[in-house]
C-alpha cells in the first residue's frame, strides 16, 4: 500500500477513532442541550454511522478481492468492537459510565454507515 493510499483511506479511520477516544476521556463532555429524552443516543448513532462508513471505505480499498458481504461484516465487527472498547474505557473515566444503550446505538450506526458505500 502506498503512503498516499494509507492517508486517503486508513488515516481518517485512525484519526476519527482518536477523536472518539478523546471525547470519551473527558470527565465532563461538552454540553449538548437535549431536545428530547435520550437525545445522546442519536449522537452516538451519528458518530458510529460515520465510523462505519470510514471503516468500510478503507476495507473496500484494501481488500478489493473480498466479497462485499465479507467486507460489510468486517466493517460492522470492527466498529462494534471499537464501540465496546469505548464503553469499557468510559467505565474508568470519572463521572462517566458504560451504557448498553450507547453500545446499541453505536452498533446500529455502524450497520447503517457501512451501507452508504456502494459496491459495483
Amino acid at each position: 500500500m502506498k503512503i498516499r493510499d494509507f492517508f486517503k483511506y486508513w488515516f481518517p479511520v485512525i484519526a476519527y477513532c482518536a477523536l472518539i477516544f478523546i471525547f470519551s476521556s473527558m470527565p465532563k463532555p461538552p454540553e449538548v442541550i437535549p431536545l428530547f429524552p435520550h437525545a445522546d443516543k442519536v449522537l452516538h448513532f451519528i458518530e458510529y454511522t460515520i465510523l462505519g462508513f470510514l471503516v468500510i471505505r478503507a476495507l473496500a480499498f484494501s481488500n478489493k478481492d473480498q466479497k462485499a458481504l465479507n467486507l460489510r461484516v468486517m466493517a460492522i465487527t470492527l466498529a462494534v468492537l471499537y464501540a465496546l472498547s469505548d464503553e469499557f474505557h468510559q467505565s474508568f473515566v470519572p463521572n462517566r459510565h458504560a451504557d448498553i444503550l450507547d453500545l446499541i446505538s453505536d452498533s446500529l450506526g455502524a450497520f447503517i454507515g457501512q451501507m452508504f458505500l456502494k459496491f459495483k
